[in-house]
This record gives structure tokens, C-alpha cells and sequence, in this order.
């Protein structure tokens, strides 16, 4: 993975002295003079992580760590100080901002590189903890969501073809109430590995409820989904667990984008219809969304 940091940085010795350590490391740099322009970057990027000075001209690094824990889109972005303010009073100031380190001028390139990437790598832990569902690491209910809304304004914007199914394990709650919850969180971490052998590099899946889930499909007609969500359906009844050879199947629905469809939550509900027609059938089957698609083009 490579990483980008924006620099903050009015001193342009520093600014090359600190651009070629990152780089040698494989580190993208993007620079800005001060925190103004650091705000102007912020407004088209985001860096994975950002460095910068306090004393500058126009915006000090106080200011603009002030600011951006007051902007929910970038407040979390990782945050360093590098600067030539060692006093404790300095020091204390920073820390009160919740940066994520403070290092102080002249600093050794090993240990700087060393703290850069405990912050980098540290966040990126966090990122994983907070984009996944705990039990069974499909992506969680705020991610996917997420997900399907930036390939909902994808399609929106520039056209193409985009796919969702809503995933329900059927009596689910059987499982729970004759086998315990224990075995019940393993079939539901057996069932996501089911549906994530069948999806494609680029396909999503995430737990959107407590045995639901649901698959973002970009790049995917309703004919080729619901041939996924069949070949998924037909894995995981095969799945046998102990005791006693139990097994369990899945219900879904699976929805194509067209222009007509106004937000993502529309979008969902159209997979939610089809899937709440397939447990009006008997259960344990696909169905496809029957809303008229207006022609395109």
C-alpha cells in the first residue's frame, strides 16, 4: 500500500529534507506552505496523513489542527507535529489538540520515519476495526452503506451498469434458539465466507442486519447478479454443520440500477421488495426487482 501525507511546511529546507525521507520510503508527499493552503488541498484530497509545522505565515499549525477537529470529513485524519517548539508549555498545547505525535526540531530521519509509520500503520488498524463487522469481517452496515452510496453517485453521474442483492438466512432464528448464540455467530461467519467466494474482486458484501446481508455488484446487469446470488444460494445450502448435519438457506433479492431510482435507500428497498417476494414464495430462493427499467439512452 502507499501511503500520501500532506506537508505543511513554510521553510522549503524542511520541506525537501522531509520530502526525500518519505519518498525513499515510498511515501507520496503533497506540500502546502501554510495551514490556507493545507484547507485549499483538503477540498479535493485526502492524505492518509498529515505533517505540520506550527510557526507559518497566513494559518499557524494550531489553527489549522483547530480547524480540522471541527470538520467531521477530516477531523480523523492522522496528525504529527514537526516543529522547533520543544518547550513543555509548546508541547502540552499540541497535545491537547490530539495530535497523534509531537516530534521537535532537529530530529533524526530514523526515528522520524519510525513514528510516521507507527501513525500511519496504527490508523490503518483502526480503519480496519471500524470498517468491519466483528464476527464475520464482511464490511459493516456504515461501510457498505457507504460503499453503495459512492457506486450509487458513480452510475448516477456517468452512466454503467450496478447490481445489488439483499441476503436473508431463512429461520435464522431457530438456529439461534435450538443450537445457542455461539453456534449461531458460526454459522453466520460460515455463510459470509460462502458469499464472499463468489463475488468478484470488485463485488462488496457487508452485514447489513443481524443475518442479513448485503452485495454491492459494480459493473453488473440483473441477469449476471442474479446468476451469482443463485450460485451462492445453491452453496450454502449445501453447507452442513454440526450437530446433527444441520444446514441452513438464504432468501434474496437482487436489484439493477436505472436513471429512475432517486437515492441509495430507494435502491435498497427495490432489493428489499424482491427479497421480501422470495420469502412470500416458500423461502430459499432468488428474486429478481419487477419495477419497470426506463430504455437508456
Amino acid at each position: 500500500m502507499t501511503y500520501s501525507v500532506l506537508l505543511v511546511e513554510d521553510d522549503i529546507t524542511m520541506v525537501r529534507l522531509l520530502e526525500v525521507y518519505l519518498k525513499k520510503n515510498g511515501i507520496d508527499v503533497h506540500v502546502a506552505g501554510n495551514g490556507s493552503e493545507a484547507i485549499r488541498f483538503l477540498s479535493f484530497d485526502t492524505p492518509d496523513l498529515i505533517i505540520s509545522d506550527i510557526m507559518m505565515p497566513n494559518m499557524d499549525g494550531l489553527t489549522l489542527r483547530n480547524k480540522l477537529l471541527k470538520d467531521k470529513k477530516h477531523r480523523m485524519i492522522p496528525f504529527i507535529f514537526v516543529t522547533a517548539k520543544s518547550a513543555l508549555d509548546d508541547r502540552l498545547a499540541g497535545y491537547k489538540l490530539y495530535v497523534d505525535d509531537y516530534i521537535v526540531k532537529p530530529f533524526e530521519p530514523r526515528e522520524l520515519l519510525a513514528r510516521v509509520n507507527a501513525v500511519l500503520k496504527r490508523h490503518e488498524l483502526y480503519q480496519d476495526l471500524v470498517r468491519f463487522d466483528g464476527l464475520t469481517s464482511t464490511l459493516n452496515r456504515k461501510t457498505i452503506s457507504e460503499t453503495l452510496e459512492n457506486e450509487f453517485a458513480r452510475v448516477s453521474r456517468y452512466g454503467g451498469n450496478l447490481s445489488i442483492a439483499m441476503m436473508d438466512i431463512d429461520h435464522f432464528k431457530r438456529c439461534n434458539d435450538n443450537y445457542g448464540h455461539v453456534f449461531g455467530d458460526y454459522v453466520l461467519i460460515k455463510v459470509a465466507d460462502a458469499i464472499g467466494a463468489e463475488l468478484r474482486g470488485t463485488d462488496f458484501v457487508g452485514r447489513y442486519g443481524g443475518e442479513e446481508f448485503l452485495v454491492v455488484m459494480p459493473e453488473t446487469t440483473l441477469d449476471n447478479a442474479y446468476t451469482v446470488v443463485e450460485r451462492i444460494r445453491v452453496g450454502i445450502e449445501k453447507l452442513r454443520f454440526d450437530p446433527q448435519e444441520f444446514s441452513v438457506r438464504i432468501s434474496a433479492g437482487v436489484a439493477q440500477f436505472y436513471p429512475g431510482i432517486v437515492t441509495s435507500r430507494d435502491f435498497i428497498h427495490l432489493a428489499d421488495m424482491a427479497l421480501y417476494r422470495a420469502k412470500e414464495k416458500g423461502r430459499n430462493r432468488v428474486e429478481r426487482d419487477l419495477q419497470p427499467q426506463p430504455a437508456l439512452g
